[in-house]
């Protein structure tokens, strides 16, 4: 089979889309090396493109556009100058292509939480997606929770969608040796104990309740913790900054911005507790690092989070202050307690395998070709 990928998120280090295709294509060159794969990037130049160059059954192919109305039919029409027979694409395919569509789909939080989004995106995810669900000979999705979602909201057919979960790197784990883990720490002025969120400062991620969390933990419970937020700016994170001012424990909240994965591990290792307090997630992959690094989870109880963390975590309602407090004492006041859930996760996060979803991949490329 020649595989033609949109791999052009894979420049968009920090999201969701970037570490999905990456793991994705990573997992899948480690199991096959008979078919061909098409990468069509923007770049070709990208650093982490190297790897790729002396594998033989991978070429990249460089579109050089950004703007994705160029960018989008000019990887359309490259499908048919390389003859491709499987194109997999996240979210929105070419008008015109070569070959059978496998089109991954998330989350619809656009759909779910507009107000998160910029309007031009909303418009266009509205009116592109329902057209490309049509083409697609399969759906991709990372949970049941996502199944279920575009059946309610699209009226898709369930035998299109298939459930491929997202998987956990392996370096994601807990570590011996924490000395390297301390100097980073205070390289971001982390000196203390703390509280570790993962995520883009999106409104979605429910930022200014975990906020008000906080300052309760401080007012009631005088807990020394810094809250440490780890991720890159969204176009509303102003807004988010703003909620922060307000608090008098300002100054222990730490924004590091965005950390590449080889270090964060190191922050799921040091922390006392990983809290993800978000509205909305397809699969929510910061809480399998967490779990697969030995850092215990407090997760929301809605959409796939469930379906992720099970009864390996604590699962809160994402609207009440006092319930995440509660948890969040529970675990860094409770030893015995903390490596209980320690130790539940790590059995969890085991149960997803990029190479495991790999090879259920695979197999829905060569059925759609047959």
């Amino acid at each position: 089979m020649r595989i033609g990928i949109d791999f052009h998120s894979v420049e968009r280090e920090g999201t969701g889309n970037c570490t999905y295709i990456r793991s994705t294509v990573e997992s899948l060159l480690e199991i096959d090396d008979k078919n061909e794969y098409f990468l069509y990037v923007v770049n070709d130049k990208y650093a982490y493109y190297e790897k790729f160059r002396t594998v033989k059954n991978v070429f990249l192919k460089p579109i050089g556009v950004n703007n994705p109305f160029v960018r989008i039919p000019l990887l359309g029409f490259y499908t048919f100058r390389d003859k491709i027979d499987i194109l997999h694409v996240q979210y929105i395919a070419p008008p015109i292509f070569r070959g059978k569509l496998c089109l991954a789909i998330h989350d619809i939080s656009f759909f779910h939480f507009p107000e998160c989004f910029r309007r031009f995106e909303v418009y266009r995810q509205r009116l592109l997606l329902p057209l490309n669900i049509i083409r697609a000979q399969r759906i991709l999705v990372s949970s049941q929770f996502s199944k279920k979602d575009l059946i309610d909201i699209y009226n898709v057919n369930g035998k299109q969608i298939e459930v491929v979960y997202c998987g956990v790197k392996s370096f994601f784990k807990p570590l011996a040796d924490l000395e390297n883990a301390k100097v980073i720490m205070k390289k971001y002025g982390i000196f203390d104990k703390f509280i570790l969120f993962v995520g883009r400062l999106d409104t979605r991620k429910n930022l200014p309740v975990l906020f008000k969390t906080f300052n309760l933990l401080k007012q009631t419970k005088k807990i020394p913790h810094k809250l440490v937020i780890v991720g890159k700016k969204d176009y509303l994170s102003k807004h988010i900054v703003k909620e922060l001012n307000s608090s008098p424990y300002k100054k222990d909240v730490i924004f590091t911005g965005f950390v590449e994965e080889n270090s964060l591990v190191l922050f799921y290792n040091m922390a006392d507790v990983f809290i993800y307090p978000s509205f909305y997630e397809g699969f929510g992959l910061p809480c399998l690092e967490a779990m697969a690094s030995g850092c215990p989870v407090v997760s929301s109880n809605n959409s796939s989070l469930p379906e992720v963390v099970g009864s390996a975590g604590i699962l809160i309602d994402p609207d009440s202050v006092e319930e995440i407090a509660n948890a969040i004492y529970n675990i860094i006041s409770d030893v015995k307690l903390r490596n209980n859930f320690v130790e539940k996760g790590i059995n969890q996060a085991k149960r997803f395998d990029w190479k495991k979803s790999a090879i259920q991949l695979l197999e829905i490329y060569r059925g759609i070709v047959k």
